[in-house]
């Protein structure tokens, strides 16, 4: 269903004539002549837009690519500070000197970081243009595996946003599962997805004991990746199929896993 993030995010790359991938979240801040500003910022900031009354226009602040952080997520945190940018309700705060450091990549429940991000999910990857490049990529569905190539190497967007955006447009039946320290923060089904009665994961509770996502969690290494059928019960209380594949990967350091089940018939 659209949104004024979604729509809003379509009127400014229809509006710069960048309606194609991948797309350049740098290019629209110089274009708007905001102030990009990198620099060796603590290790929890994402990014942070303010506006400079001084010199009458606004200013991102953000860690650029490099140790450990991809480039993928540096695109996104710059594609969350314009969502604060051009959001109306967003951008009134900014002029009135209010401000604050994000927490962008869907890792905060926030109201207005939620919207900053699905503007940015929408900006970078538009759902026409990305289940097209999808189709271009694999021609078929695609592993988590495949996902993190797509986002890394096709679109320059970070894991978790790719693959809650290839929920979100309904490719195939999906539901991604986003947890930290093996406790769901959020999950995002595709629309077959519910109607099969898998549409919904309890927050704020530990990942099922006999997951894969469980298991990738009692794991000590970094950027553990594990994947293997499971009983569909594991997951959800009455689903339609036996059993489910369960695709997780464990994103560095952070504490933090992406999750993506598929049926499995």
């Amino acid at each position: 269903m659209p949104t004024q993030a979604s729509d809003l995010s379509r009127e400014v790359l229809e509006t710069h004539e960048m309606m194609s991938l991948p797309v350049d979240p740098f290019a629209i801040a110089g274009i708007e002549e905001i102030e990009l500003a990198p620099g060796k910022y603590t290790d929890g900031f994402d990014a942070r837009i303010e506006f400079i009354p001084e010199a009458t226009r606004f200013a991102i602040y953000y860690r650029p690519p490099g140790s450990g952080r991809p480039r993928g997520r540096v695109n996104f945190s710059i594609a969350h500070e314009l969502g604060h940018f051009y959001l109306p309700h967003h951008r009134e705060q900014l002029l009135r000197g209010e401000m604050h450091n994000s927490t962008s990549n869907f890792r905060s429940a926030a109201e207005q970081e939620r919207e900053a991000d699905e503007f940015a999910a929408n900006l970078l990857m538009p759902r026409d243009l990305f289940i097209a490049e999808v189709g271009r990529f694999r021609q078929r569905v695609c592993t988590l595996n495949e996902l993190s190539e797509l986002s890394s190497e096709r679109l320059g967007t970070s894991l978790t946003s790719t693959v809650r955006r290839y929920c979100q447009c309904d490719i195939e039946p999906c539901i991604a599962v986003f947890s930290r320290n093996g406790v769901v923060q959020w999950a995002m089904p595709s629309a077959d997805m519910k109607v099969m009665g898998m549409g919904y994961v309890p927050f704020k509770e530990p990942v099922p004991r006999d997951s894969k996502t469980r298991e990738a969690f009692q794991t000590d290494e970094v950027g553990t990746a594990v994947d293997g059928r499971v009983m569909a019960t594991t997951w959800f209380e009455n689903p339609a199929v036996e059993c489910v594949w369960e695709d997780v990967i464990i994103l560095g350091r952070t504490g933090f896993a992406i999750t993506l089940l598929t049926p499995d018939e």
